[in-house]
């Protein structure tokens, strides 16, 4: 973040594969770059400005940079000084190495610049088209080109090339001040062995002051063998020079060989329809700002022509409703729930109301109660096993309700999966759904949830209506089958998981929360030894929801778990959901389901 002060110097790191080099930049003038990397448009693609927060001057430097080949450069008003030593245009910046602190001067002017060293985490150099983010962060769907540079924490150059975009991601973590982002490479790369693929995502972490949240998720969910879970890899973001901070780089949920290994029906799409922009095709169905509350609706695009084949491959989202009018195609069930398309995407009506169909004989056989046998002609039991399991043990708050996916393969059932978001699991949720507390470890969660705000007034689960969790986990064969497979596979994956992640990972990253607590001042300090001492708070509050929880699951799981009075609805509730069907009706009745 370029601030500007009186006679002023920032400092820029920037490096090609072998080389770095260091700008100071006097801000009254402009930051430029010079040196080996002089032919880029922008600047150094490979660059780490200074950063100025309300306390002191920082420079970031990550595990990649070798500072005996690296060089300064500066503008300044006079001649610069570190430490009393002159330095010039394009010297050696050696004379960081080892150093925490170094005092830069000016004419009459001083900075005591702090060197961050963060330590085994891979780099992420990304420079954006304009040099900066701001139409990023004004519009979430804007896609930004650039340029992308990735290096493991080995010095190894994973990619080096152009970025066909960058754009924001998320719901609630988009609003927060560090921001999450989507990236799609140029070309597909297998970024640190996770698979090929264009596509990636920037994960800030923001809502989870450990940074451990989303990392034992995605370790403990791979590790009990459920079905395509995310791969990750902790990293460090620079973004146009500046330092955003510790991310996790990760897969995406797509339709991919290397990824949701089904039939690509975008792809497929666009092979029935050549030399058609289906993303210009206008919209059909039910899809205003009401449209996620409008049961028995959907909508699609007006793609001209099918595959051979629409029985898959799909990938499919529970959603809030107030949110499904943002997304391209979906329906929404009788029993309320809101689905979207996530690929493909953009879906033709025969396909979406073939996945309507199909979903809705699903949640009927869910919702009668019938046997395992007869809802696993719908959708796999063993992939609704995983995902209850694994998602009631992460106490995740958002289970069936959002962030919630499903695949279907070409003429095959449903199968439940693959996992996603889980910042605000393990005892970090900031709100109380159904009555529970999702921070206290020993009890029942998922099995007790409701849809969320389904109608159009009234309490956001005033109807009680249950998610399908909810449903398998009073169905005794259910549970018994739930039962056998903690104790054959998940309990001793999760608790291998847990000391894995909040172990020998957690020490790994240190040096990296350290950066981003400066950075972001999670910890509402700077120093260092307090921000440790912060972190090892965090990592064991983790460890012992995880581990708590797992006792817990271990001593009660195969017995229905039944709540007192969970089905009741208030007086005001019953009133609010026969007001809100009303509207609901009248607003398909005189066709206002579009404005």
């Amino acid at each position: 973040m370029k601030k500007i002060i009186s006679a002023l110097l920032a400092i820029v790191i920037a490096f090609s594969f072998s080389s770095l080099t260091v700008f100071a930049v006097d801000e009254a003038i402009s930051a430029f770059s010079v040196g080996t990397l002089e032919e880029k448009e922008h600047g150094a693609q490979l660059s780490v400005d200074w950063y100025k927060t309300e306390n002191g001057i920082y420079l970031f430097v990550p595990q990649s940079v070798d500072l005996s080949q690296a060089k300064v450069y500066f503008t300044a008003n006079s001649d610069v000084y570190a430490d009393g030593e002159k330095i010039t245009n394009g010297s050696s910046a050696a004379f960081l190495e080892g150093k925490t602190e170094v005092t830069l001067t000016s004419g009459s002017a001083s900075y005591k610049v702090k060197i961050v060293a963060i330590s085994d985490v891979s780099s992420v150099f990304i420079e954006t088209e304009s040099g900066s983010l701001d139409s990023v962060h004004a519009d979430k769907e804007y896609k930004e080109k650039g340029e992308i540079t990735v290096i493991g924490a080995d010095g190894n150059v994973e990619y080096d090339g152009e970025l066909d975009y960058i754009k924001g991601r998320g719901n609630t973590t988009w609003g927060l001040d560090k921001k999450p982002y989507n990236i799609k490479l140029e070309g597909k790369a297998n970024l640190f062995g996770m698979g090929k693929s264009k596509k990636w995502s920037l994960l800030a972490n923001r809502a989870d002051v450990s940074l451990l949240r989303n990392s034992l998720a995605f370790t403990a969910a791979e590790s009990a063998g459920l079905a395509y879970t995310p791969k990750f890899e902790p990293v460090d973001v620079y973004i146009n020079g500046e330092y955003k901070g510790a991310y996790i780089l990760t897969t995406r949920i797509e339709t991919d060989k290397t990824r949701v290994n089904i039939d690509n029906l975008e792809d497929l799409n666009e092979d029935a329809n050549p030399d058609i922009d289906i993303e210009a095709l206008p919209r059909g169905g039910v899809y205003g700002r009401y449209s996620g509350y409008l049961e028995g609706t959907r909508k699609w695009v007006e793609i001209p022509n099918n595959p051979e084949d629409i029985t898959g491959g799909y990938i499919i989202e529970m959603e809030l409703p107030g949110r499904y009018d943002d997304e391209i195609s979906g329906f929404v069930t009788k029993n309320s729930q809101a689905v979207i398309f996530k690929s493909p995407e953009y879906a033709s009506e025969d396909e979406v109301v073939y996945m309507a169909s199909y979903y809705q004989l699903f949640e009927n056989a869910v919702f009668e109660n019938e046997s395992l046998d007869a809802i696993g002609e719908y959708c796999n039991v063993e992939s609704l096993i995983d995902s209850y399991v694994f998602n009631e043990w992460v106490a995740n708050h958002d289970a069936g309700l959002t962030s919630s996916y499903l695949y279907k393969p070409a003429n095959d059932t449903l199968y439940a999966g693959p996992v996603w978001d889980f910042d605000r699991a393990f005892g970090n949720c900031d709100v109380i759904r159904y009555g529970l507390d999702y921070n206290k470890p020993a009890q029942w969660t998922v099995c007790h949830s409701h849809l969320r705000s389904i109608t159009l007034w009234g309490g956001a689960d005033a109807d009680k209506i249950p998610t399908f969790y909810n449903l398998l986990a009073k169905n005794e064969d259910f549970v018994k089958l739930c039962k056998d497979k903690w104790n054959s596979v998940f309990k001793d994956a999760f608790t291998a998981s847990v000391e894995e992640i909040t172990g020998d990972y957690a020490k790994k990253i240190e040096s990296s929360v350290i950066a981003d607590a400066i950075r972001w001042n999670t910890f509402k300090t700077e120093d260092v030894e307090a921000i440790k001492a912060a972190y090892a708070a965090e990592v064991k509050e983790v460890s012992d929801f995880a581990q708590t929880k797992t006792a817990f699951m271990d001593a009660n799981i195969g017995t229905v778990a039944v709540r007192e009075n969970e089905e009741t609805t208030s007086f005001w509730d019953k009133l609010s959901i026969i007001g809100g069907n009303l509207v609901e009706k009248i607003i398909l009745l005189f066709g206002l389901e579009n404005i």
